[in-house]
């Protein structure tokens, strides 16, 4: 075991190993593309339309937990509530379906493994550490990117909220992830980039959360939680 490291390391997937660009440039696009559909709304109106409309979906945990498992669905619903919001109820047929497919489309195309990430798991690898990789989303979502970056073969167990029917922040999801690498929480690091999912929900298991804060954007005091460690690389764990 390299010094410094645990016995097993838990990382999260999305903008932690995979940097999924700023989704307000696909917003925009879409705004810029398709107000010339909706009689009488400008590309800005229709982006703080879209905007609130996103963030009441995302702010709601029944709507969060069913949309990531289902994007395409839950960006229907975002669309339909936006143009709703707009009065604009004589949009022509299909134009819902089109939006929510021409954002998933860019969003997808801006996925990207961070700068030095694959090398770093690379080398976390070598050292004699158990990785697991605990993300949540669906089934063909997340496992299309691991195949896409070939990240597999860098991981001791992969767990897909799609696939074990649970995800993060729910203490079920973390003992089994240990369960599976048999490790001991107080033996085992969790690494990503969400404060409640990831850090809150490590901590509350007994493992030592590091939040990643690749944009370095800072924390926000608001969320109320304070991680363990933060680093602004995955490479970071080990120096």
């Amino acid at each position: 075991m390299a010094k410094g490291l645990p016995t097993a390391i838990i990382f999260d997937l999305d903008d932690t190993i995979l940097d999924s660009g700023d989704p307000d440039v696909a917003w925009r696009r879409i705004c810029a593309e398709f107000a010339g559909n909706l009689d009488g709304t400008t590309p800005a109106r229709f982006f703080d339309a879209l905007i609130d409309a996103r963030d009441g979906f995302w702010d709601d945990d029944r709507q969060a937990r069913e949309g990531r498992l289902d994007l395409l669905a839950a960006r229907r619903t975002i669309f339909t509530s936006a143009l709703s919001s707009l009065g604009a109820t004589d949009a022509e047929p299909g134009l819902i379906e089109a939006m929510a497919k021409r954002y998933t489309v860019l969003r997808d195309e801006a996925v990207t493994p961070f700068r030095g990430a694959l090398g770093a798991l690379e080398r976390l690898r070598g050292s004699g550490a158990k990785l697991a990789l605990l993300t949540n989303g669906s089934t063909e979502k997340q496992w299309g990117k691991i195949r896409q970056f070939g990240l597999a073969g860098f991981f001791d167990h992969i767990q897909v909220e799609g696939d074990f029917g649970f995800g993060k922040p729910a203490m079920r999801a973390f003992r089994y992830a240990l369960a599976a690498l048999e490790v001991r929480p107080a033996e085992t690091w969790m690494v990503g980039d969400n404060l409640l999912a990831d850090i809150e929900g490590a901590q509350r298991a007994g493992i030592f959360a590091i939040w990643i804060d690749a944009h370095g954007n800072g924390l926000d005091p608001g969320e109320g939680v304070t991680p363990d460690r933060v680093i602004n690389s995955i490479g970071e764990l080990l120096a």
